[in-house]
């Protein structure tokens, strides 16, 4: 299980570096952001760092997205817990992530399955109007 663990870490830290240098790192507060097939995105969801990328297939977007913990400390990054997810999204589809600080990120696969555009949306509740 640690040289999986090792694999995880050295995999989040090559696309973190490849996010940084294609400038794709997104603030807090982020625009929607496209991609190409395997072009690295880079985003802040409060305390979670997402970085992931795409594979143009079968006229679908095959998501990769990896999520660990924000951490300014080298130390702390390298044994952080991170989780990886896989998802196939058709195209003019949506794949949702929500997050703990109630926003949902979404991740529309384009035309041609050529692009993907990630966007960050705030979820709000619906409360029916009293009678």
């Amino acid at each position: 299980m640690k040289l999986r663990q090792q694999i995880v870490a050295t995999m989040l830290g090559g696309m973190l570096c490849l996010a940084t240098d294609a400038g794709l790192s997104a603030a807090e507060s982020w625009s929607p952001l496209t991609v190409k097939p395997l072009m690295a995105l880079s985003l802040y969801a409060g305390p979670k760092h997402i970085v992931g990328y795409f594979l143009s297939a079968d006229d679908r977007c095959k998501l990769t997205l990896m999520i660990a913990e924000r951490s300014d400390d080298e130390k702390d990054s390298s044994s952080a817990q991170t989780s990886r997810i896989q998802v196939a999204v058709d195209v003019g589809a949506t794949a949702r992530l929500d997050t703990g600080e109630g926003k949902t990120l979404q991740f529309l696969c384009e035309e041609g399955a050529q692009a993907m555009t990630a966007s960050s949306v705030d979820r709000i509740a619906y409360y029916p109007a009293m009678r």
